[in-house]
């Protein structure tokens, strides 16, 4: 990569809009197809998806060499989940249930080399097996991986005022489902989990930092765009390939 191409972390800290979607399916090559339809990023979701370090293994391989930019939705925020998804040679990752001011800062701990408490090793992908000197892969992994930390709590979104304010997040994630569970509702359009989209957004706004969040469909984004969101998860590889599978009928006759 040359200095005059802005790395993923760059793009998204400075709001471009970035469209992409997760990914739930082990299959090497979903993401070669994915990297060839002109996608921003993948999120693999190790979270709800049968993802173990062997599985995300190949599908990070697909994604370094297609050049798709390739987040990993972590399980947890201990430092060893973290660890492996960027050893593997991950984007960055994106991290669930981020409730608070502490939690936000153990996630962007785990991420970082200096100042956090990442184990070092530039045996695996993210150090070229080796060839990459201590001294360059600490500073380029510092300098390009992205912590996303998601917002999915009725906590958070009660202290998002601080959350907002942190450097250690590149990106705030709002999750609406998870969001409608915390408030006691089961729909992601009730009025209460509205309102902590636009808290969300406000208060990241207002601190200059990136809001992602996930949609169902590209029609909904604009009203996000309005609000500031810039990132955006649009369905996954199974709801694409579903919708378009649902479409292969013939046209009902006159």
């Amino acid at each position: 990569m040359t200095d005059a191409t802005p790395t993923f972390r760059q793009r998204l800290r400075e709001r471009q809009p970035l469209v992409g979607t997760f990914f739930k399916t082990p299959s090497h090559q979903l993401v070669e197809v994915l990297a060839g339809a002109g996608l921003d990023f993948i999120v693999i979701d190790a979270e709800h998806a049968p993802f173990d370090r062997a599985a995300l293994d190949p599908c990070l391989l697909a994604a370094r060499a297609a050049g798709l930019p390739a987040l990993v939705r972590v399980a947890g925020v201990d430092g060893p989940e973290i660890q492996g998804a960027l050893d593997l040679g991950a984007t960055g990752i994106v991290a669930p249930h981020a409730r608070n001011a502490a939690t936000v800062r153990r996630i962007g701990a785990a991420v970082r080399y200096r100042g956090g408490v990442r184990g070092f090793s530039n045996s695996p992908r993210a150090g070229g097996y080796g060839a990459t000197g201590m001294a360059e892969h600490i500073a380029c992994s510092d300098r390009d991986s992205v912590a996303v930390c998601q917002i999915e709590d009725r906590e958070a979104v009660e202290a998002i005022e601080a959350i907002a304010g942190m450097d250690e997040a590149d990106c705030l994630f709002i999750g609406r489902a998870d969001l409608a569970v915390s408030y006691g509702v089961d729909d992601v359009g009730d009025p209460a989990v509205k309102e902590a989209v636009r808290t969300v957004c406000a208060a990241a706004r207002s601190r200059g930092k990136a809001v992602g969040i996930h949609i169902g469909h590209m029609r909904e984004a604009q009203a996000y765009l309005d609000m500031g969101v810039s990132l955006f998860v649009v369905g996954s590889d199974q709801s694409l390939l579903r919708a378009a599978a649902a479409g292969l009928r013939f046209p009902a006759s006159a």
